[in-house]
């Protein structure tokens, strides 16, 4: 019998080594191979090279886009999930009634990048009037929610006007202020410095050739505003600004010492911060970043983060008149720009206090990224804090902060001089070039010609960015100013 013989008993123990050796090869190299394709991995038949897949989230607003890549349509529309080869993208997105939208994007493999903010813009905007104004105003400010637009006018400072935008109707209500409000009785012009979250209390400056004041205005009861300086009257102070943005909680600063307090309008308490404060923003009631000459080099200040009392200097930056500071809040952690016009950038931190605990071998946290602008004039976090924008003419620089991707770019559009450029939303930022309303995505992408509007006072939009605000002057003498209503969708879908 074979099994009694030693020979080939030896012969079947080795065919059936070879076999579980085999084996365990086949499954190895399934196992591989499985790896490989759940982290999308596969054999390119003609290059015969490993490629990695990637991931594409696309959507748009409105939705529906019929959705090419390199000029070939996809299958379905937005919300579109694709999965494709890593590699170089022209993404483009058409709908019937809007002008087109595109992007060029680098996939890596194995990545995912969410394309969810593309707002397509109507070829044509409907544009009608919304409602009749005094004069062409002075000044326009929107609450945090975006539902009420405050109006000063130059005929008289004391009475300025409000629109709810909620309302399908907009009836122009005045807001009169107390008499007694303004110490200065020279003629000047009102701007609003922040909002609180109430959005009925906003802080504003009214500036005129010999003074500033300051004042608490309450829109929903205007008897109840007060000036700053009538709450703190043995205390001296040049500036003034919220704090958490509560109805009641300040920081008043004072450009002579440098001093800086913490101020409470309605128990009228002061408290010391910080000294030797050349220049500071704040973001909630506990983070203060400021700039300060104390301790730097000649021709040098220092911008430091104050958080729970404690300071962290983040960089020493070229000394100027005017500084850049902003900082805003994403997930738990404090994303921070700061520059000058005399360094050409700025300079930018994502969570600065962690970077600073991580290092072993630096004092001061390594930036996230710079944002290299010549002659920066301006600076700002956007509405979800996801992406920071500067600005020097015609010259932009953004960064993502999740994507931690940076873009330089320029613009061909030249901005209006004394009109800000402002955030949309979280990806979208609107300004205004010679009197016409300019709309671009974060990246430089995508530029629209949107409505004319008066340069100074630029346009605003409604939270669902489905409504345009624009300020026209009167179509002939002792005709009304207009507010103007655009569209941002087409009459088919609205």
């Amino acid at each position: 019998m074979d099994y009694l013989d030693p020979k080939k008993k030896k012969n079947k123990r080795a065919r059936l080594m070879l076999g579980y050796a085999l084996l365990g090869i086949a499954i190895g190299f399934a196992t591989i191979i499985f790896v490989y394709l759940t982290n999308g991995y596969y054999l390119d038949n003609t290059t015969g090279t490993v490629i990695q897949n990637g991931l594409i989230y696309i959507d748009s607003k409105p939705e529906s886009a019929e959705v090419y890549l390199n000029g070939e349509k996809q299958r379905g529309s937005t919300d579109a999930r694709l999965v494709v080869p890593e590699g170089k993208y022209d993404i483009s997105l058409y709908r019937e009634g809007y002008r087109d939208w595109s992007r060029k994007l680098i996939l890596e493999g194995g990545s995912l990048r969410r394309l969810t903010y593309a707002r397509l813009v109507p070829e044509d905007i409907d544009n009608q009037l919304a409602v009749n104004l005094p004069s062409v105003p002075t000044m326009q400010s929107q609450s945090i929610d975006k539902r009420w637009l405050i109006m000063a006018f130059k005929d008289d400072p004391l009475i300025m006007r409000v629109l709810d935008l909620n309302k399908d109707t907009l009836n122009l209500e005045e807001v009169p202020l107390p008499l007694e409000l303004l110490k200065t009785k020279l003629p000047g012009s009102w701007k609003v410095l922040d909002w609180a979250d109430d959005n009925k209390t906003f802080l504003a400056e009214y500036r005129t050739t010999e003074s500033v004041e300051y004042a608490l205005i309450d829109r929903d009861k205007p008897e109840n505003s007060i000036n700053i300086k009538d709450v703190f009257k043995d205390q001296k102070f040049t500036s003034v600004s919220m704090r958490d943005r509560k109805k009641d909680l300040l920081f008043l600063h004072y450009a002579s010492t440098g001093a800086l307090f913490r101020a409470n309008s309605t128990s009228a308490l002061i408290e010391p911060v910080l000294n030797d404060v050349v220049d500071y923003t704040s973001f909630g009631n506990d983070a203060i970043l400021y700039v300060s000459e104390t301790g730097a080099k000649e021709g040098h200040v220092k911008a430091i983060l104050n958080k729970d009392g404690e300071d962290y200097l983040l960089r020493e930056i070229k000394k100027d008149t005017k500084y850049l500071l902003d900082m805003s809040k994403l997930g738990n952690a404090l994303v921070i720009g700061v520059g000058s016009k005399a360094e050409n950038r700025v300079i930018v931190f994502n969570d600065p206090i962690a970077a600073i605990n991580d290092n072993d071998f630096s004092s001061i946290p390594v930036p996230t990224t710079v944002l290299r602008v010549d002659g920066p004039e301006e600076l700002a976090i956007s509405s979800d804090s996801s992406t920071i924008m500067a600005r020097g003419g015609q010259r932009f620089a953004s960064h993502e902060f999740d994507a931690a991707r940076s873009y330089n770019y320029k613009v061909e559009e030249v901005p209006d001089k004394g009109q800000e450029t402002r955030w949309m939303d979280g990806q979208h930022l609107t300004f205004s070039s010679g009197g016409k309303q300019i709309m671009m995505d974060f990246d430089g992408s995508n530029i629209y010609t949107l409505l004319e509007s008066d340069p100074l006072l630029g346009s605003i939009f409604d939270s669902s960015i489905d409504d345009m605000y624009t300020f026209l002057p009167p179509e002939k003498a002792g005709s009304p100013a207009r507010l103007m209503l655009g569209f941002m969708r087409t009459l088919a879908d609205r």
